[in-house]
């Protein structure tokens, strides 16, 4: 009797334990700098989506939020600068389903899926297929369908500025323009593809709205498609990939991503500082302004995990596809 006695009252602490645990982590305080990896250089889009949010977390936070750009490899150097650090708490970093790739291509020193773990998505940005506004006019092209046809009747004429082939934007134009004989140019930086499609040098081009809002503001290129479920607010005449029975909808997402063993609390609690940093009404106009509110993100948990997992898949069947898949992994197959 005393035996089972005393295992009750075991089984009875472990639970009260148990139990205790979420308000512990809960009642994680941060009580020195945080850093957060930008594995890209400064001004670009993943560094201009962390700043404002950097600012909003250190107000929030009562301690300094700093930025760190680790450049350099696509991204790896960000990656392998973040997972020398302690997961203590203290570190965090940016990053993209750009890093998936990554991982599944071999270029990390450790199994990035299962190493690192997002946290929290920031933005999700839509892809778009745009054109240099003085080789439409040349071309005769003014919509998706036009650009087809041309292409159809002028194969490897027309030239297409791309960045990584077997990325995101790699996938998104295969898809929609599968069947036809384009010209591929390859870049080295998003810089380069805007300044050479605003100079009538290139053609066409995939990325995001809010890398190219500047010159499509300006009429220097032109939406032809957006990858999408739907037609864009601010561009309601451009076709998007759903109504023209393109299955593609892939667009570059910006999340936060924690080491392995990175104590629950902080992470729980530097989830719930970004979530009410959503409200304020500088990240509302920042998102407007890249429209970034056309499409939601998935909440922080098991939605956040089902996104994450699909998104690695969908990659890596991809690259299966393209033969590029040098990693893999076995719920992925």
């Amino acid at each position: 009797m005393k035996k089972l006695l005393c295992l009750v009252l075991a089984l009875t602490m472990l639970m009260s334990l148990a139990l205790i645990s979420p308000a512990a982590a809960e009642d994680w305080k941060f009580e020195r700098k945080i850093e957060i990896v930008c594995p890209w250089g400064l001004g670009g889009g993943a560094d201009s989506t962390i700043r404002p949010m950097a600012t909003l977390l250190q107000q929030k936070l009562g301690v300094p939020v700093e930025v760190r750009n680790e450049t350099g490899a696509g991204g790896v150097t960000g990656i392998e600068y973040t997972y020398k650090q302690p997961a203590d708490g203290y570190t965090f970093m940016l990053g993209t389903q750009s890093l998936f790739i990554q991982d599944m291509l071999g270029n990390t020193s450790m199994n990035f899926k299962t190493e690192m773990e997002c946290v929290d998505v920031l933005v999700h940005s839509i892809n778009m297929l745009v054109g240099s506004k003085k080789q439409l006019d040349k071309y005769g092209i003014h919509n998706f369908t036009e650009l087809k046809e041309y292409a159809a009747a002028h194969p490897y004429e027309v030239s297409v500025g791309m960045l990584t082939a077997t990325g995101v934007d790699g996938m998104c134009f295969e898809i929609a323009t599968e069947g036809l004989s384009l010209n591929m140019v390859q870049y080295g930086g998003g810089a380069e593809v805007n300044a050479d499609l605003a100079g009538g040098h290139c053609d066409l081009a995939v990325g995001g709205y809010d890398d190219m809002s500047g010159l499509i503001e300006s009429g220097d290129i032109v939406p032809l498609l957006v990858f999408c479920e739907h037609r864009l607010s601010i561009f309601p005449d451009c076709e998007c990939t759903a109504e023209v029975g393109i299955d593609s909808f892939a667009g570059p997402w910006r999340g936060i991503f924690a080491k392995k063993g990175t104590p629950q609390g902080a992470i729980d609690a530097l989830v719930a500082a970004i979530e009410e940093c959503r409200k304020d009404a500088s990240w509302q106009e920042f998102l407007h302004n890249a429209a970034y509110d056309e499409r939601t993100v998935p909440a922080p948990g098991e939605e956040l995990k089902a996104f994450v997992q699909k998104e690695y898949k969908d990659l890596h069947d991809y690259m299966v596809e393209q033969e590029t898949l040098e990693k893999d992994y076995e719920d992925l197959k």
